[in-house]
């Protein structure tokens, strides 16, 4: 049985590789969290098995540890501290996001920012875990100097675009995408803001993104389902 999981969790990082993948973030809006978490992480990998394209989804700490029960290797958690479990109060230390069966970190999003020091310091332990890690920039000059500690993805997201209802960075902002692939030739990029449709997909993956991140484009959507479908859509 573990060797099933580890060779499962192995091909799902071959295929994201190849693939890219889609990232959704369910932060801790209340049409993500409890039971809508399960039924949306449900929908989200219906989906994903139906296109083939790999999709993470970083559910709040406090669904994590079920939807990654259901979906092992596909659940990431949305931050993590440096600091060691015990004397940890309201932290949320690496040891407990590991076992409760996340395979991936989100760090240092526009929402929840973390020092030069500590990204180094959480980039150097997840390694120690076993944890792939996801560094969030938020212009070119932060996306180079963050490669230094070789995550395994970099996301970037302009702050003044995330869950913006107008635009995207697809749409505002095409040409710092590919600056920011030329500039990090040796780390994934992962693209959002504002990203909401197929189009934004096509466009970012055009410009050399290998990876997709969206939240409240979906999460707040009317119908998550035909959201994700619309996102996937734009591999094709």
């Amino acid at each position: 049985m573990i060797h099933g999981l580890i060779l499962l969790v192995l091909l799902f990082i071959l295929v994201i590789l190849l693939q890219g993948m889609l990232l959704i973030n369910f932060k801790t809006y209340k049409e993500s969290t409890g039971a809508r978490a399960v039924t949306l992480a449900n929908n989200v990998f219906e989906l994903s098995k139906e296109y083939g394209i790999p999709v993470v989804v970083c559910p709040n700490m406090l669904d994590l540890k079920d939807i990654a029960r259901i979906y092992p290797g596909g659940v990431w958690a949305q931050h993590v501290d440096h600091e060691e479990r015990g004397r940890a109060t309201g932290w949320v230390p690496m040891e407990l996001v590991k076992e409760s069966g996340a395979t991936g970190l989100v760090i240092n999003h526009s929402e929840h920012k973390l020092s030069h020091e500590e990204l180094g310091k959480v980039v150097e332990k997840a390694r120690v875990f076993d944890l792939k890690t996801l560094i969030f920039t938020d212009s070119l000059e932060e996306s180079v100097r963050v490669s230094a500690f070789t995550p395994d993805w970099i996301g970037y997201e302009p702050p003044e675009l995330v869950a913006s209802k107008d635009t995207s960075v697809a749409r505002s902002k095409p040409e710092i995408i590919e600056k920011v692939v030329q500039a990090v030739p040796n780390i994934p990029i992962l693209v959002g803001a504002g990203v909401k449709d197929g189009e934004d997909v096509r466009v970012s993956l055009k410009l050399g993104a290998r990876g997709i991140g969206v939240a409240s484009g979906v999460v707040l959507a009317s119908d998550q389902k035909a959201a994700i479908r619309e996102l996937l859509e734009g591999w094709r």
